[in-house]
């Protein structure tokens, strides 16, 4: 008897965490070569604006980016770097030889948007890292892969990596 196929949803922020998560994914043959996988990076533009591309760099202050000539130039890269990144994972998930890979950019608050496109996508399982941030960091910040968990009615996998390892 075929089993169906599962609905995969991949988080990836182009941080090395989400690197190290799609290294994890690969190298423990937890997708089948029948899976529909989605690889998701959510693109926060009011958060980018301040903090630039996946938060790790700033971009010249809170008043660095006034013009919406500018706005819409940082917004077009965030998009550019952003799907550069989601092909790169999409090649290597398809190398193990999983034939329905694609990718999709969301826009707005990772959290939610995830959260959002999973439910309308009825995934099976939606795979994201985590951070290890400390208590106040995550009470700041706030916790995707804790968010994920509370919000979702599929199974949530939380892989767990150090960016320094």
């Amino acid at each position: 008897m075929a089993s169906a196929s599962r609905k995969i949803i991949i988080t990836y922020d182009q941080s090395l965490v989400s690197l190290q998560v799609l290294e994890w994914v690969n190298s423990h043959s937890i997708l089948l070569p029948d899976d529909d996988v989605t690889v998701v990076l959510a693109i926060n533009e009011d958060f980018s604006k301040i903090e630039g591309p996946g938060g790790w760099q700033a971009q010249g202050g809170l008043g660095g980016l006034d013009s919406t000539r500018e706005y819409r130039e940082t917004v077009r890269l965030l998009e550019k770097q952003g799907q550069e990144r989601l092909d790169e994972a999409v090649y290597a998930i398809k190398q193990l030889g999983i034939k329905n890979v694609k990718s999709e950019i969301l826009r707005g608050h990772a959290q939610q948007e995830i959260t959002r496109y999973a439910k309308e996508q009825r995934a099976d399982i939606v795979i994201c890292g985590n951070r290890g941030r400390g208590y106040l960091k995550r009470k700041l910040i706030g916790s995707t892969s804790e968010y994920l968990t509370h919000h979702l009615d599929c199974t949530v996998m939380v892989v767990r990596v150090r960016p320094d390892k």
